[in-house]
């Protein structure tokens, strides 16, 4: 794949085999203002390390501590944000980054590709950004509202933050680097390719939104995907599966970052999650019980058997609980493998860091257990079916009187707009933007008024 490009500085030095690499590291190292690579003040720091700044001193990022996971049964004890998850995510992808780094050849075909830590934390902080107020509740609300303006969905609303609408770089949002967007980029493909409108209203869970990007934002993916070849961009962005019988689609094959923290993803959601709701006491001994991972993976890795894990689980000793936790992130960290798509030539999108079958199968074991009985405990659903209705009765209220009630900069905005979807996106923007208590506040100011 030939990545020359008119702009690209001529290297002094011969060809060599590293050499095409370093090329591509320049272009996923590249911002979408254009603005340089590296500057004079703050040129100690790469573009990384710049990235992983401006994502934790972003407004989008400090709501995230006021976004609660599991509203209705965390009383403050636990504390469990958004914030919170990212902050796991981030050191449980520096595990896996060691994992792969010390268990597997340093000659293998990706080891070149492994993300420093600066752009680890840039992307998986940056991945939690669209996160709406009241978790899946809002998320099916602004969906709901934003149904004939493209939609809603956690994922795409995050790369819209960061490549658009962060208030740093006029028009660019956050201004990240290449590759921390693509890294961000966790379904790449885009609504209208695995959105099923018959879907929104016969499916299982008919509100949910598929993985997808907003097809508004295409544009920013076409920039990111850029160093590629024609033919792998537009493979990457096919979906795995098509709307069908009412069910939403699927995205395809993440990129190589995407999936690493990705997996990091699934694994705090597995793990940590579990741990609360064993202090929460919605996880019983019987139903752990219902679990079995494969046991000469558990061997291999050290676990013990399900017996072991539940004596010391479910057992008075807090630190015996802790070190089994420990335990288990351990053994899925060190089952981390790279698999690659044979018919894509761009290495970040060619490779992709998955688990061995035996330790994924106990992971999603571990995770239908862990959505089952603390994700979707009666009152972690009904916070959020509460907090989703009022986050749709804002919207209205914002919707019927704009010029009055939004701020000066998304008045403007919403002024300016050239649609009724680009201003119904807006409005959807400034409420997924919003920390639970902040909603709860303009709600009281807003709607219950109307209702007294």
């Amino acid at each position: 794949m030939d990545l020359a490009s008119p702009t690209r500085p001529v290297s002094p030095f011969p060809p060599d085999d590293a050499l095409p690499l370093q090329r591509s590291d320049l272009q996923w190292q590249q911002r979408r203002s254009g603005s340089e690579l590296m500057r004079v003040r703050g040129a100690y720091r790469n573009p990384y390390a710049r990235d992983r700044a401006r994502v934790m001193h972003s407004q989008s990022f400090r709501q995230l501590q006021g976004k609660q996971m599991l509203p209705g049964v965390d009383d403050g004890q636990l504390f469990r944000t958004r914030a919170t998850l990212a902050q796991e995510v981030a050191q449980l992808a520096r595990g896996l980054l060691r994992s792969l780094q010390h268990l597997h050849s340093a000659s293998a075909p990706w080891a070149a590709l492994l993300p420093e830590p600066n752009l680890i934390e840039a992307i998986a902080f940056g991945r939690q950004l669209g996160q709406p107020p009241f978790g899946a509740g809002g998320e099916v609300a602004l969906n709901d509202w934003m149904k004939a303006g493209g939609g809603f969905s956690a994922s795409a609303q995050g790369l819209r933050l960061l490549a658009r609408q962060e208030p740093y770089a006029e028009s660019f949002g956050l201004d990240p680097s290449r590759r921390v967007l693509l890294g961000c980029l966790s379904h790449p493909a885009p609504r209208r390719l695995v959105f099923s409108a018959s879907g929104a209203q016969h499916g299982p869970d008919p509100r949910h939104p598929p993985g997808c990007f907003y097809d508004a934002d295409h544009d920013i993916v076409d920039w990111v995907l850029l160093p590629a070849s024609s033919h792998d961009s537009h493979a990457f962005m096919l979906p795995s599966a098509l709307p069908h019988d009412g069910q939403h689609g699927a995205a395809g094959w993440p990129g190589f970052d995407a999936s690493l923290i990705g997996l990091a993803e699934s694994i705090a959601l597995g793990v940590h999650v579990l741990e609360d709701g064993l202090r929460l006491g919605l996880v019983t001994a019987e139903r752990w019980s219902w679990l079995q991972p494969d046991p000469g993976w558990a061997a291999a890795v050290d676990l013990g058997t399900p017996a072991d894990m539940a004596r010391a689980l479910f057992g008075p000793s807090e630190s015996a609980r802790r070190r089994t936790i420990g335990t288990l992130v351990n053994a899925f960290v060190v089952s981390a493998e790279v698999d690659e798509r044979e018919d894509l030539d761009e290495p970040l999108l060619r490779y992709r860091v998955q688990l061995l079958t035996e330790a994924a199968a106990f992971l999603a074991q571990l995770r239908h257990l862990v959505q089952e009985v603390v994700l979707e405990a009666p009152p972690v659903l009904t916070e959020q079916h509460l907090g989703g209705r009022m986050l749709r009765d804002v919207a209205e209220a914002f919707w019927a009187d704009p010029l009055h009630l939004l701020p000066e900069p998304q008045r403007l905005d919403h002024e300016s707009a050239g649609s009724v979807g680009e201003q119904r996106r807006l409005i959807a923007d400034w409420l997924a933007s919003a920390s639970d208590q902040r909603l709860l506040r303009w709600h009281a100011q807003l709607v219950s008024p109307r209702n007294t």
